[in-house]
């Protein structure tokens, strides 16, 4: 069975209210401070949310690209870039098991107890003892006053970003 994301729970900033849908791959844009690089979106409702749990799906990764194509209005989504988009969530997943929590940073997935974290993201290079997910379980408005701020992610923008 595949492996993917759905809701944890509303720990910290959550805007979702369903139970039970997968979620919807990155969709990062230029503006990772909007929550688009540091949340991840409902398929359904398309709100976000901070946890997600991994779980194993009966639903081919390909029907979840499928529906995910709809939910976000994309019309010019070949077979090709499905199958190629359920090969990275395969990867991505791969080193997960079921019933892990995960949080989303700048195009990572990373378990919530992660400690030292040390990478170039899609936007920024992050240096960070901690989440600021796991950290702002004890004081919520931390999570949007790190990694909301412009000045965070400008501060580490990668220089030779595309």
């Amino acid at each position: 069975m595949p492996k993917f994301l759905f809701k944890a729970n509303d720990d910290v900033l959550s805007f979702c209210a369903c139970e039970g849908q997968p979620a919807m791959s990155s969709g990062q844009l230029d503006c990772p401070w909007c929550g688009c690089g540091w949340m991840i979106s409902c398929s359904k409702c398309t709100k976000s949310f901070t946890f997600a749990e991994v779980r194993e799906t009966d639903i081919p990764l390909i029907e979840l690209d499928r529906r995910e194509a709809v939910a976000r209005g994309l019309t010019d989504v070949s077979e090709q870039d499905i199958a190629e988009w359920a090969e990275g969530m395969a990867d991505a997943f791969a080193g997960f098991e079921a019933g892990d929590i995960v949080v989303y940073l700048d195009g990572h997935y990373w378990h919530r107890d992660s400690v030292d974290i040390d990478f170039d993201g899609y936007f920024a290079c992050h240096r960070l003892p901690r989440l600021p997910h796991v950290e702002a379980l004890t004081d919520p408005p931390l999570l949007v006053r790190i990694l909301g701020d412009v000045d965070y992610w400008i501060d580490r923008e990668l220089p030779d970003r595309e």
